[in-house]
C-alpha cells in the first residue's frame, strides 16, 4: 500500500516558525516549530530574514520522518513585514516587521504598510535600497529559498506593497514595479523545492512550491470560509474576516477587502480591543477559575475591552480612551464586564461590516485565545444571536497547509471543504435576545464618540 501524500503548511510569525503535517482530509500528522528572538518594544522592530529561514528549516526539521511524505508546501506570513534581498537572492540588512514604525505613510498606507516601509529604506537607507533587486515578504523570501530562485506572491501578501486587487496591477507604489515580485493568486504553484533546499529541509524530491498567504487569511481559510460563515479571531485584539461576491473597501472606517479565491472577496477588520485586556490582572489559571464560576447575564455591566489610545474599528477615533473600571468592582465583576464587552465589540464589529455589505453570518468560526473558554463562547452566542464553532484546527500554520493542498485538489475553498472539521459548537440561547440587545446598544452609546452616533 502507498502512504498518502502529505500538505505542508509552514507559518512565520514574530515568535517563530509553526509547521504542521496534514491529510487531504484534514488529520493533523506531525507537528514542528522552532522560536525567533523576538525584538524590544519599540519604533524599530526587526529581525534577520536568514533566521525566518533557519526557523522554518527546524521547524521542518522537527516533523520527523514523516516530512519524506509531502507532496506540496505553502507558507504563511505577517500583512506588510518586508525584507530586501539582492542579485544572488541573500538578504541586505534585516527585515522590517509590520509593526516596525518607521515609515512614510500616505492616503490609505500607514506605518503597518510595506510600501510604506519601502519609502523609508529609499530616503534612510541608501546603503540598503542601492543594493535592491527585489523587496518582498518573509513568505516570499522562504518560497524563493526553497525554490533557488524568485518566488511570486499571492495577491494577501502583495495588498500592503501596494498592490491593486481589483485591477490586477500595481497601484503607486515608491519603487520601479521591476523591484516588487510577481504576484498570483493563492495557491497557485510555483514550482518544486530545489535540491539544495532538499538537502536543508529533508524534503523530497519533486514536492511542489505553492503561493501561500498573510497569516490572517491562513486562519480564515483555516476555518473554511463562505459567504455566511465569517471567521472572528478573539486574541490579544479582535479580527474579523468575512467572504463577500463584491470587494467592500471604507478605508476611513478601517475596513479593507483581500482578493480571495474563485471570484470571491474577504473583507475584514481589526479593532484595538479584545483579550489582552484579561491578561493584565488575572493569570490563566484565574482566568480559568472566573470562567467557570462567574455568571453573566443581561443585568451585568459591560466596558470596553481596549487599554489602547484611539479605536480603529468598529469606529474610528484616535483619542479614545476606554472609560477606567470602577473601584468598587471585584476579580468577578471585572472579567463580567471585560468580558461582556468582548462580545459587545464582537457584534458591533459584524453590523458595521453588514452595514457596509458583507452578508450577514449565519455562524461564526472563532479562532484566538477564546476559544479555550466554554462559558465565553456561549455568551457570544448568545449576544450575536448567532452560533460558534470552533474549528478542531485554527493555526495559520494548517491554513497553510489547507492553502498547499489547493494546487491538487482544484483550489483553495475546495480544499477547505475537505481538510477543515469542527468539533464544538455553541448554539444561541433566545430567551435573553431582546435584553441583550438593549444592553449592547447602550453600550454603543456610551463607547461611540458623539459624531458618529
Amino acid at each position: 500500500m502507498i502512504a498518502e501524500g502529505l500538505h505542508l503548511g509552514v507559518d512565520i510569525g514574530t515568535q517563530g516558525a509553526r509547521a504542521v503535517l496534514a491529510t487531504s482530509d484534514g488529520e493533523i500528522v506531525a507537528r514542528g516549530e522552532h522560536p525567533l528572538d523576538v525584538p524590544d518594544a519599540g519604533p524599530l522592530q526587526e529581525q534577520q530574514p536568514s533566521r525566518w529561514w533557519q526557523a522554518m528549516v527546524m521547524a521542518i526539521q522537527a516533523l520527523g520522518p514523516a516530512r519524506a511524505r509531502v507532496v506540496s508546501i505553502a507558507v504563511s506570513c505577517t500583512s506588510g513585514s518586508v525584507c530586501v534581498v539582492d542579485e544572488q537572492g541573500e538578504a541586505v540588512g534585516p527585515g522590517l516587521l509590520y509593526a516596525d514604525r518607521r515609515a512614510i505613510t500616505s492616503a490609505g498606507n500607514d506605518s503597518s504598510w510595506a510600501s510604506a516601509k519601502i519609502a523609508w529604506l529609499i530616503a534612510e537607507r541608501p546603503e540598503i535600497a542601492d543594493r535592491a533587486a527585489l523587496y518582498t515578504s518573509p513568505g516570499g523570501y522562504v518560497a524563493s529559498r526553497l525554490l533557488g530562485r524568485t518566488a511570486a506572491i499571492d495577491v494577501t501578501q502583495a495588498l500592503k506593497f501596494g498592490f491593486d486587487p481589483e485591477r490586477d496591477e500595481w497601484g503607486p507604489v515608491p519603487v520601479e514595479t521591476r523591484l516588487l515580485p510577481p504576484v498570483v493568486a493563492t495557491g497557485t504553484a510555483l514550482g518544486t523545492v530545489s535540491p539544495a533546499a532538499m538537502v536543508d529541509t529533508g524534503l523530497g524530491d519533486g514536492v511542489v512550491v505553492v503561493a501561500g498567504a498573510t497569516d490572517g487569511v491562513a486562519g480564515q481559510f483555516a476555518c473554511r470560509p463562505a459567504p455566511d460563515r465569517w471567521a472572528v479571531a478573539i486574541g490579544s485584539t479582535i479580527v474579523w474576516k468575512a467572504m463577500s461576491p463584491a470587494r467592500i473597501v471604507a478605508s476611513d472606517q478601517g475596513i479593507y477587502s483581500h482578493r480571495g479565491p474563485d471570484g470571491w472577496w474577504l473583507p475584514g477588520a481589526a479593532s484595538n480591543a479584545g483579550a489582552r485586556v484579561l491578561s493584565t490582572w488575572a493569570n490563566p489559571t484565574e482566568l480559568r477559575r472566573l470562567g467557570d464560576s462567574v455568571v453573566i447575564t443581561p443585568d451585568s455591566v459591560a466596558v470596553y475591552p481596549s487599554l489602547a489610545t484611539g479605536e480603529r474599528f468598529p469606529f474610528v477615533d484616535p483619542e479614545f480612551v476606554a472609560s477606567a473600571r470602577p473601584a468598587w468592582m471585584s476579580a468577578a465583576d471585572r472579567y463580567a464586564a471585560e468580558v461582556l464587552g468582548i462580545a459587545f465589540v464582537e457584534r458591533w464589529g459584524c453590523e458595521v461590516l453588514e452595514r457596509h455589505g458583507c452578508p450577514a453570518p449565519r455562524v461564526i468560526a472563532t479562532t484566538g485565545g477564546v476559544v479555550a473558554s466554554s462559558s465565553m463562547n456561549q455568551l457570544r452566542a448568545d449576544v450575536l444571536q448567532v452560533p460558534i464553532e470552533v474549528p478542531a484546527e485554527a493555526s495559520s500554520a494548517f491554513g497553510a497547509a489547507v492553502i498547499a493542498a489547493a494546487a491538487m485538489v482544484g483550489g483553495v475553498l475546495a480544499a477547505a471543504d475537505a481538510m477543515v472539521q469542527f468539533d464544538r459548537r455553541f448554539e444561541p440561547d433566545p430567551t435573553h435576545a431582546d435584553r441583550w440587545t438593549e444592553l449592547f446598544r447602550r453600550f454603543q452609546s456610551e463607547c461611540m464618540p458623539g459624531e458618529q452616533r
